[in-house]
């Protein structure tokens, strides 16, 4: 006959589900905040002093029967039953706004205190009644003997009349609770209290983006302030205004996503839910791209770097789910798959952000261990598949496709670089991706970046099916009419090309002939000779633009403006010198003195010698002024033959160098290759127009001094150049940075707002790039220039 048993339960199991699960002192302390909130404080306290820890709310408290019933209930936990809230009288529960989800379900978290200390204090008043529990537990009595049964410890419940005093944290003025815990098992230093607070940011919402009792830390018998006061995280807010971020929100049968380029919402949609299982949920999420200089501003703002702050948060009705987001954890497979493409996907460290998932009880549980995520199931497995397919995957496609080919988008903190024609194309081509699927619904798009590129931009074919693409999904018929028209004057000018180009054959023959007897004057040419031939070649490259529309002949006429005005300088500056010459020539005749004669000689002749130089200076400005014209009205030679391919760095430098020849100052333009080269395809005019408009604004800026000086790009193969001036700069308060190299944008009333605007449009078309430098100090005009290699990449 079988006997009826039980089983037995030791005493040491307080430690198999008490400090075995604890992992650490952080944990335990979290886990204690998280009771907190679940009693509906809207404020948490935790004040160390010498050798104790006292956490303190303003929540429900608790009565004696909650005491015996549920806390000293071991593996009980009211919140998994559904029941922790209803012993609460009716007005109290009106207050509660919106019901929080709870923390934890385990009924184990109330063994934390044993994780800090080896007694527990434990003052509670519940809502509405005027007496204080006061329990009393010394862990130690059950460590004594492993044999002893866990139900024959002795505990003592008693009441007080009031809560015990604290030296800096307030205390309950009617309901709450006050746990005191004492004989630490660990030091708490002012770095460790520091440490703590970073966590309890991280854990509580590491956005602030959701309603949370305030957390509030004190320090008893020291003067530490930089670990005193609340607890707080307004990362979110900095980094909305610096990088690129999506919202997603998954509820019911919809997924709605917004996209978001440094404050300006690129687009948002809206498609259908697959995922069957969450339907029941409301899933929001918020990501962020950290660029370069996204994360230096996180760095400055949080002190931490973001690698070793986190990457994506997973929070389960309120609450942080451990490890999801740690610096080595890996939930969503990211890094698994940056190594399978390191230029085309991201890592943990391309991104930070958080996953808001608000679901019924039970539906999302943890895992027993507090830093093993959730217990994997098929929700499980449908969420973590909504983040990565809707939220990083799409947030990636925008980032790989739109920021990433412009290699100085890196260190903006702004977007400026979306303004040009190259990055309105690059952003049109993943609005279109997103159109061209049935399952999209495109609710909303920025009218300003989504526009009709330049017909001379290289990528306005493509761009226009792209937006052809986009009106017809929305219906815009304005947009449509506006690239008809666009595409009716491309048209004119392929046929304009087309012609110039025949005309360009016909002239080749005559050309070489030419270059054969020019070869053989220039071996007799003196040096000033050199240089006007030289600068005539180089005016030649001009001759192949085809392009007669109304914007490039507009630069061009600004272009040859600049020219001109040296010119005119140049020859004020030989007239003066020249009227000095005759006033000595006028005074030979009224001197008889050998020695003054000879000192009007010899002034005469230095005068009509700086004339003569000036008047070589015209020349050159002068071809400057007929290449440009050349260019303009599309003569003579066709495109192809007019690029080469060397050493774009040495070009630069005899350029710069050339062009300093033509000052009286010959100091005024400095170039510094420090010894580097780069191979590169390029249209030698491109290049000087980029270096004389640079030149002009500093001249105009009144500078003494302007530097290019070659340096190698951080984390890359290519080579920028600084340019440098002394000038009066640009003032940031009266200039708006992000608008100086649009059209028609100036900072001063001399300039005509083309010069910079030309100057970048040349360089992105050859693969390069110009830019601020975004370390520049305040109100000075530092620019970068990155070069254009051979094969196109900057």
């Amino acid at each position: 006959m079988a006997i009826r048993q039980t089983f037995r339960i030791s005493s040491a199991l307080k430690d198999v589900i008490g400090r075995d699960l604890i992992t650490n002192e952080f944990v335990a302390i979290f886990e204690l905040v998280k009771n907190s909130f679940d009693a509906h404080a809207n404020w948490v306290s935790i004040e160390f002093d010498e050798d104790k820890i006292s956490i303190i709310d303003d929540g429900k408290g608790m009565s004696q029967a909650d005491i015996q019933e549920k806390w000293l209930f071991v593996a009980y936990s009211a919140k998994r039953t559904g029941t922790e809230d209803d012993s609460l009288p009716d007005d109290y529960r009106d207050l509660i706004s919106v019901r929080r989800g709870y923390a934890g379900n385990k009924g184990i978290g109330r063994f934390s205190c044993d994780r800090l200390g080896a007694r527990l204090d434990l003052y509670s008043r519940k809502v509405h009644t005027n007496t204080i529990e006061h329990l009393e537990v010394d862990w130690t009595s059950f460590e004594a003997d492993s044999k002893q049964e866990f139900g024959t410890i002795i505990v003592h419940l008693g009441q007080e009349t009031q809560f015990p005093a604290l030296v800096k944290s307030p205390v309950p003025t009617s309901n709450g609770t006050v746990l005191v815990i004492s004989k630490l098992r660990q030091l708490w230093g002012q770095e460790k209290i520091d440490s703590l607070r970073a966590y309890l940011a991280k854990l509580v919402d590491p956005f602030g983006t959701t309603r949370q009792a305030e957390i509030l830390t004190f320090v008893a018998n020291h003067s530490w302030p930089n670990v005193e006061g609340q607890v707080g995280n307004d990362i979110a807010d900095i980094l909305s205004r610096k990088t690129t971020r999506i919202e997603v929100v998954i509820e019911g049968d919809v997924i709605t996503s917004s996209l978001y380029d440094r404050s300006v919402q690129i687009y948002k949609t809206e498609e259908d839910n697959p995922f069957e299982l969450l339907k029941k949920s409301r899933i929001e999420a918020n990501v962020y791209y950290l660029n370069r200089s996204a994360k230096a501003t996180f760095t400055r703002q949080m002190g931490i770097q973001p690698v070793s702050f986190g990457s994506v948060f997973l929070f389960v009705n309120g609450f942080r789910i451990f490890p999801i987001g740690e610096p080595t954890d890996d939930t969503f497979g990211i890094g698994r798959r940056k190594q399978q493409g390191t230029a085309r996907y991201f890592g943990n460290r391309d991104i930070i952000g958080k996953v808001d998932v608000h679901a019924p009880p039970r539906m999302f549980q943890e895992a027993s261990s507090r830093d093993a995520g959730l217990i994997e199931d098929e929700t499980t497995e449908e969420l973590f598949d909504a983040v990565r397919r809707y939220v990083i995957f799409r947030l990636e496609r925008y980032v790989t496709n739109v920021n990433w080919p412009d290699k100085l988008d890196m260190d903006r903190d702004d977007a400026s670089g979306l303004r040009s024609d190259s990055g309105k194309a690059r952003v049109i081509r993943v609005i279109r991706m997103l159109v061209g699927s049935k399952n999209i619904r495109l609710l909303d798009y920025d009218r300003d970046l989504v526009d009709v590129v330049s017909e001379r931009a290289a990528q306005f074919e493509e761009t226009m099916g792209g937006l052809v693409a986009i009106a017809e999904r929305e219906g815009d018929k304005e947009l449509l009419a506006r690239i008809e028209r666009s595409r009716a004057r491309f048209t004119e000018l392929k046929i304009a090309e087309e012609e110039a180009r025949a005309a360009a054959e016909r002239e080749t023959n005559a050309r070489i002939e030419a270059e054969r007897r020019a070869n053989l004057a220039e071996r007799r040419a003196d040096r000033s000779d050199q240089l006007v031939e030289r600068l005539e070649k180089q005016a030649k490259l001009l001759l192949n633009s085809q392009d007669k529309g109304d914007e490039q002949l507009m630069l061009f006429h600004h272009q040859a403006i600049i020219y001109a005005t040296e010119v005119e300088s140049l020859v004020r500056t030989s007239l003066s010198k020249l009227s000095g010459a005759c006033l000595g020539l006028d005074e030979l005749n009224s001197k008889d003195s050998e020695n003054t004669l000879s000192s009007i000689i010899d002034l005469t002749r230095n005068k009509i010698t700086d004339a003569l130089a000036n008047l070589q200076s015209i020349s050159l400005q002068n071809s400057r002024i007929l290449a440009v014209t050349r260019f303009a009205t599309q003569a003579n030679f066709k495109l192809e033959a007019d690029r080469i391919t060397a050493d774009i760095v040495q070009f630069l430098g005899e350029y710069v160098r050339e062009v300093s020849s033509t000052y009286e100052d010959a100091d005024f333009v400095k170039f510094k290759d420090n010894e580097l080269a780069m191979i590169s395809t390029f249209r030698p005019i491109d290049i000087s127009i980029v270096v004389d408009n640079l030149i002009s604004n500093a001249s105009k800026a009144r500078a003494t001094r302007i530097t290019f000086t070659c340096r190698k790009v951080k984390g890359g193969s290519g080579v920028e150049v600084v340019v440098e001036d002394d000038g009066n700069g640009i003032d940031d308060r009266v200039v708006d940075v992000s608008k100086i190299f649009d059209k028609g944008y100036t900072g001063s009333s001399r300039g005509s707002g083309l010069g910079l605007y030309h100057a970048r449009l040349v360089l992105e078309e050859m693969g390069g790039g110009l830019g601020l430098d975004p370390d520049r100090p305040p109100r000075t005009a530092r620019f970068i220039i990155r070069l254009p290699q051979k094969d196109g990449k900057s």
